[in-house]
């Protein structure tokens, strides 16, 4: 029995530390990937403050500008929900499936290896 404890505290501490830093993971690169997009997205915004009399003076490439600054901020925030989010969700479910069910064949396994053996 002690040996079958052992396995069923080592299945908990495996499963922790995936969660843990599985978790860790995808908070850092959620971040940063949203860290280096914000300094894209100031950059951009001072691009247009510092070329502003070029705007006032063609108030066509001033809608045409907008337009795409917009769109550009849009797409990227899709992207960046879509791509990162759902991907990282669906990779952390199907691991934790996969390691569930791993860890708790084998402590069944070595259950019954240690009863009837």
């Amino acid at each position: 029995m002690s040996y079958y404890f052992f396995f069923f505290f080592f299945n908990i501490l495996i499963l922790f530390f995936f969660f843990f830093f599985f978790f860790l993971y995808f908070f850092f690169f959620f971040f940063f990937s949203f860290f280096f997009f914000f300094i894209f997205f100031f950059f951009f915004f001072f691009f247009y403050f510092f070329f502003y009399f070029y705007v006032f003076f063609f108030f066509f490439f001033f809608f045409f500008f907008l337009f795409f600054f917009f769109f550009f901020f849009f797409v990227f925030f899709l992207f960046y929900f879509f791509i990162f989010f759902f991907f990282y969700f669906f990779l952390f479910f199907f691991f934790f499936f996969f390691i569930f069910y791993f860890f708790y064949f084998f402590t069944i396994y070595f259950f019954f290896v240690i009863i009837f053996f």
